[in-house]
C-alpha cells in the first residue's frame, strides 16, 4: 500500500512539472518587458441639481461653456480620468428628450431650450482631454420643496401625474408601478442611443427617506401586485415588495444597456451604510452585485477614519468583501473638508490617510470625489493631496463583462524631436509610457485620443492602444528612444 502511494505521488509530481513546463511554453517571456502600472478610475461627481457645481446660476451659454471647460482643464491637470455629470436630476434633461423637459438649472426656466446641445458639448470637451463621461441619473425624483406648506412646481405635460406620488417635501415617480420602470428604461435607451456616453450612473436615491410621521404610500400597489396564499395573505412582506421594485428597476437598466450599447458601463453609488440602503432606501445592493447587474459599486464613504463601526476604514473593509465581481471604487466626501464640524475634516491629512488606507485593498480599482467645486475651492489644501495621489496619469480599468479583446498594439512608433508619434487602431485611445527598465514598473506619461504627444524628458518610451469600448489594453508597442 505504501509503495502504491509513493508511485502515485511521483506520477503527480511529474504531471505537475510537465503541466508547468507546458504552461510556460504557452506564455510569452515577460522578463525583458516593463510592467504596466495599475489601472485606476479617478472620477469626480459634478452635481447640477440646483446648479450646485455647474452651472451655479449662470444662464449665459458662453459663460456656461467657459465654466465647464475650466473644470475639464483642472481635471486634466490633476490626472482625473472620469467625470460623473448629473444630466437628469429631477425628471428633466440636459438634452432634448421625448419624455421630460429641459433642465431648469440650465436657463432658470423649466423646458427652455438653452440654445446649444449641452450634453454633446460636455461629452466632447471631456473626450478631448481623455476623460470618460458618465451620465448620472436620479431614477425617481421629480421635484422637491423646502416647506410642507409650499406647492410643488407644475408637472410637465409629458409626465403622467398618475405615475407620481407626493410626500411632504418630495415628489417622485412611484417605484411600485411597472409603467414607471418602463419609462425609466425608455429614458436610458434614449440617452445612450443619442449620445456616446461612456457610462450610466445612479446614486443613492431610491425610496425616499421621509420625515417623522410619514409613511410610504404604496398600500394600493402592494394589494394589487403581490400574490396571495390560499388564506388570502400576501406572499411577501411590504418591505420585500419595495426591495423587489427597486431590484426590477436596477436589473432593467442593466438589461436595456446590454441590449442597446453593452460597452456602456453601468455604475451605482449607494450610501455608505448598508443597513440604511437595505431598510430605508429598500436597495439590496448586495443582490445587485451578486447578480452582476452593474459593472461597479461606488459606496459613499463620507466618514472620518476611526475605530467606530461607521468609520471610513470599517465601512471600506465591509464593502471590499461584498461587491463580488463588480469593480469597487471609493466615494470620498471632499465636500466635508473645512466646513464640517468634525475635527478630522479640518486638515487635508484626513484625506491623505483615507487614500493611503484604500490603496491597501486589491479590490479597490479607483476613486470618485464629491464634488467638483471642491477642487476649485480647495478647502484646507485638499488639492495638494489629490495632486500627490494622482501624480501620474492612469488608464481606466477594464469594466467589460466578457473576456477582454484588446486592440492591436500601435505601430510605426517614432520620435520627431521631442514629439512621439504612432499609428493606432480605430476605436481606441492611447497610453504613453516611459520605460524604467525590464521587469520594472513603467511610468504613465499621457492618456490621449490623439496619435502623438510632446514629451518633456528624454528616455525610452512605448505606447499601448486602449479600447474605447471597454478599456481593454493592447500589448506594448516597440520602444523608441527620445533624446
Amino acid at each position: 500500500m505504501k509503495t502504491w502511494k509513493k508511485v502515485a505521488l511521483a506520477l503527480c509530481v511529474l504531471l505537475v512539472v510537465a503541466c508547468h513546463r507546458d504552461d510556460n511554453n504557452d506564455q510569452p517571456d515577460l522578463s525583458n518587458q516593463p510592467i504596466l502600472p495599475k489601472k485606476e478610475l479617478r472620477g469626480v461627481w459634478m452635481a447640477t441639481v440646483w446648479g450646485l457645481d455647474w452651472p451655479q446660476g449662470e444662464y449665459d451659454a458662453e459663460a456656461q461653456k467657459a465654466s465647464y471647460i475650466a473644470y475639464m482643464d483642472l481635471f486634466k491637470q490633476n490626472n482625473i480620468n472620469a467625470v460623473f455629470v448629473q444630466v437628469r436630476g429631477m425628471a428633466d434633461a440636459f438634452y432634448k428628450s421625448a419624455y421630460e423637459p429641459w433642465c431648469q438649472y440650465l436657463t432658470g426656466q423649466a423646458d427652455k431650450d438653452p440654445g446649444y446641445d449641452v450634453l454633446r458639448f460636455m461629452i466632447d470637451e471631456a473626450h478631448k482631454r481623455g476623460i470618460a463621461f458618465h451620465a448620472w441619473l436620479n431614477p425617481y425624483r421629480v421635484a422637491t420643496k423646502k416647506a410642507d406648506a409650499a406647492a410643488f412646481p407644475a408637472l410637465d405635460s409629458r409626465i403622467p401625474q398618475a405615475m407620481t406620488v407626493d410626500y411632504k417635501t418630495i415628489r417622485m415617480y412611484n417605484p411600485a408601478l411597472p409603467e414607471v420602470r418602463q419609462r425609466i428604461f425608455d429614458i436610458v435607451k434614449e440617452l445612450i442611443t443619442k449620445y456616446d456616453v461612456d457610462g450610466v450612473h445612479i446614486d443613492d436615491y431610491f425610496y425616499p427617506s421621509l420625515a417623522s410621521g410619514e409613511t410610504i404610500k404604496d398600500e394600493k400597489e402592494y394589494e394589487q401586485y403581490v400574490a396571495k396564499d390560499k388564506d388570502g395573505k400576501p406572499t411577501i412582506t411590504v418591505e420585500d415588495f419595495r426591495r423587489n421594485n427597486v431590484d426590477l428597476t436596477v436589473k432593467g437598466i442593466h438589461d436595456v444597456i446590454q441590449a442597446t450599447r453593452p460597452e456602456v458601463a453601468f455604475t451605482i453609488s449607494p450610501a455608505g451604510d448598508p443597513d440604511y440602503n437595505f431598510n430605508t432606501m429598500y436597495a439590496d445592493v448586495l443582490k445587485w452585485s451578486r447578480e452582476g447587474w452593474s459593472e461597479a459599486i461606488i459606496p459613499q464613504l463620507y466618514f472620518p477614519m476611526g475605530s467606530a463601526e461607521s468609520g471610513f476604514n470599517h465601512r471600506l473593509h465591509w464593502w471590499s468583501q461584498f461587491t463580488y465581481n463588480n469593480a469597487l471604487f471609493v466615494g470620498y466626501g471632499t465636500y466635508r473638508f473645512g466646513s464640517d464640524e468634525a475635527a478630522a475634516y479640518q486638515s487635508s491629512a484626513e484625506l491623505a490617510n483615507q487614500f493611503a488606507f484604500a490603496q491597501k485593498f486589491h479590490k479597490v480599482k479607483g476613486s470618485v470625489l464629491y464634488s467638483a467645486k471642491d477642487l476649485l475651492n480647495n478647502p484646507v489644501g485638499i488639492l495638494s493631496v489629490i495632486k500627490d495621489v494622482y501624480k501620474h496619469p492612469a488608464v481606466l480599468p477594464y469594466l467589460g463583462k466578457q473576456q477582454a479583446t484588446p486592440p492591436s498594439a500601435p505601430t510605426n512608433v517614432r520620435a520627431n524631436g521631442k514629439t512621439l508619434q504612432w499609428n493606432g487602431a480605430d476605436g481606441a485611445y492611447f497610453a504613453v509610457y516611459r520605460s524604467n527598465g525590464a521587469g520594472k514598473e513603467a511610468t504613465t506619461i499621457a492618456v490621449t485620443y490623439q496619435q502623438e504627444v510632446t514629451l518633456n524628458e528624454t528616455g525610452t518610451y512605448f505606447v499601448t492602444a486602449v479600447s474605447k469600448k471597454d478599456n481593454a489594453e493592447s500589448q506594448p508597442s516597440t520602444t523608441v528612444e527620445v533624446k
